[in-house]
């Protein structure tokens, strides 16, 4: 296809990086994987590829054609490990890339909504199903999870509806997290600022004392089923990763909270 008609809309990434190591090994061994684009010309994948070959001075280019979200992951796959000239994505790329690869799957999330099969997505402003998250991310190389996280960072950092002092911590976290790599610990930041501006309730309405202690009895025995479950683990598998585990830690850190809370006022109640 020829290079002019290719519009790389939004530009995933920001930092395209050193491309004279990429266009010689263009040069010297051809383009081993064609970029990736829609039929109507946008870029999908392969930026850095793309600029390469214009450094050349080539006026065409080998290019894949997707006008879906399995076609377009299976190609972002098939290249993310074997170009040795690559430049890792910064998350909020990631994110920008991840946008573009939920709008090819947008006909079928519609027909979804209509059936009735559509789900919320994270604090993002935009339904976002969590099978197209997990698709997504897995294609990026990340969980559903960091990507939904990572998304709502990007969207706090230019939301232009929430007040200067909120854009200011969510930038730099965004700043923080595209330089760290940190997803979890800047989305921590994001969504604190959240809960305080949304006025997250820290004295629920009081329930009459039957049906606190039907809570309290359900919950003590679920959570003995589960702190059993939980004690059975003992030493983590080799294969369990780092980003699983930070993002267990997160949720298990947020029910911790809630426990200790509870425990709290129990033993005030004890020693009232």
């Amino acid at each position: 296809m020829h290079i002019e008609a290719i519009r790389a809309v939004g530009r995933y990434r920001k930092d395209l990086g050193d491309l004279d190591g990429l266009a010689k090994s263009i040069a010297a061994v051809g383009l081993l994987n064609p970029i990736t684009i829609t039929s109507d010309g946008q870029l999908i994948t392969g930026q850095r590829r793309l600029e390469a070959c214009r450094l050349l001075g080539r006026t065409e280019i080998e290019c894949l054609i997707a006008d879906d979200l399995d076609t377009a992951v299976q190609q972002l796959e098939a290249e993310r490990d074997e170009n040795t000239e690559r430049k890792a994505m910064t998350p909020e790329e990631l994110v920008h890339l991840g946008r573009a690869l939920e709008e090819l799957e947008r006909p079928r999330a519609q027909e979804r909504k209509a059936a009735g099969q559509f789900g919320s997505g994270p604090e993002t402003g935009t339904v976002v199903r969590g099978e197209t998250a997990e698709v997504v991310g897995s294609a990026l190389g990340i969980s559903g999870t960091s990507y939904k996280r990572a998304r709502a960072v990007v969207n706090a950092a230019y939301d232009e509806s929430s007040s200067s002092d909120d854009r200011e911590v969510a930038r730099a976290a965004l700043a923080n997290m595209n330089a760290t790599g940190n997803i979890v610990g800047n989305y921590d930041k994001i969504r604190k600022v959240r809960d305080i501006r949304l006025g997250a309730p820290t004295s629920p309405a009081l329930m009459d004392a039957k049906k606190q202690r039907h809570a309290l009895n359900s919950a003590t025995a679920n959570l003995s089923g589960i702190a059993l479950a939980l004690k059975r683990i003992g030493d983590l598998h080799p294969e369990i990763t780092s980003e699983e585990a930070a993002q267990w830690v997160d949720d298990l850190s947020e029910a911790r909270r809630v426990i200790e809370g509870l425990i709290k006022r129990l033993k005030e109640r004890i020693n009232a």
